[in-house]
């Protein structure tokens, strides 16, 4: 990394936020029983749980130990003008990282990533990873990680009947969470700032092999997002591709990179690195008026939520298609 990375003075979440974000967000803010749900999850104590196991089974970097990725990282940090959270390493071969915690975030990546990727890819994921933190993700991101748990629990108290209940706040906290990772790609971009470097950790999480990543195209990958997007033409690949991700928590890799270059293409990146005011007062006032194109329930008056996989709206709290 021999280029000297820009550090962007009072970068605000909504200057880099996706508007899917913005309105996924508070489609799940509004699905009956959230605040119950969200009350329940603080009472069971995963933050702690998760802590005290990487604590006691991880590596935790810092500048006295293993300082040429806490380097990264801390540059990382600069770059969004985010207080460096705990930083651990975890063994484990598969690239991966993730971010846990809301009183107290951390982030953890594998030894896996750190060995297969360069200093410049490591940092767009690092980057990634400190955009949840940043956008104030982690409560909720949490939250999804530990579902099927918190949803058991819920049942077992209340004989199966919590499982009614929360059944639409799991789909809609799974819609959101696919969404976030779109604002935290940015934010990956925003601290790495090489689109490049960006473009390729993608697509090494596709490909977690390193014997093929020196042969991968970037203009193949972009056509292969465009022929992605073509099969949502017809209404079998419309059904599959819905069912497949209703109970993910990222969005397909394919178009994350898409939508990473899009935003690059489209002037938007340039415009936040420029930390211009009134470019950044435009790109708010235009992200607000993407996230606020509000379709209502005929049948309870909600927000609907547009489902792009199987593009159609749907009602959260009805828990159907209008």
């Amino acid at each position: 990394m021999s280029y000297e990375r820009k550090i962007l003075e009072d970068l605000k979440p909504e200057y880099f936020q996706h508007p899917r974000d913005l309105a996924a967000i508070r489609n799940l803010q509004r699905v009956k029983g959230m605040d119950l749900f969200t009350k329940k999850f603080m009472e069971l104590g995963f933050e702690k749980i998760m802590l005290i196991q990487n604590i006691g089974s991880c590596l935790r970097v810092s500048e006295t130990q293993i300082p040429s990725i806490y380097k990264v990282f801390k540059e990382a940090c600069d770059a969004l003008e985010i207080a460096p959270p705990d930083l651990f390493i975890q063994n484990s071969p598969f690239p991966n990282a993730y971010t846990y915690g809301y009183t107290r975030p951390f982030v953890v990546v594998t030894t896996g990533l750190i060995k297969d990727f360069s200093p410049e890819e490591l940092m767009f994921i690092l980057g990634h990873e400190l955009g949840h933190v940043k956008c104030g993700h982690t409560l909720y991101n949490t939250m999804a990680e530990n579902l099927t748990l918190i949803i058991g629990f819920i049942s077992d108290m209340t004989l199966g009947i919590g499982q009614l209940v929360t059944t639409g706040i799991q789909l809609a906290l799974l819609e959101w969470s696919r969404k976030a990772e779109y604002s935290a790609d940015r934010a990956g971009l925003l601290a790495v700032q090489d689109v490049e470097a960006a473009s390729s950790a993608l697509s090494k999480l596709m490909a977690p092999s390193k014997e093929i990543w020196q042969e991968i195209n970037m203009d193949e990958i972009n056509k292969q997002a465009e022929e992605f997007e073509e099969l949502s033409e017809d209404d079998l690949s419309k059904i599959y591709k819905f069912f497949s991700t209703i109970q993910q928590t990222h969005p397909w890799t394919i178009l994350r990179t898409k939508e990473i270059n899009e935003w690059v293409d489209d002037g938007t990146y340039d415009a936040v690195m420029s930390m211009d005011p009134e470019k950044l007062e435009e790109i708010v006032k235009k992200t607000e008026q993407l996230a606020s194109n509000k379709v209502l329930c005929p049948d309870c008056g909600g927000e609907l939520a547009w489902i792009e996989q199987y593009e159609r709206w749907y009602c959260y709290s009805c828990e159907k298609y209008p």
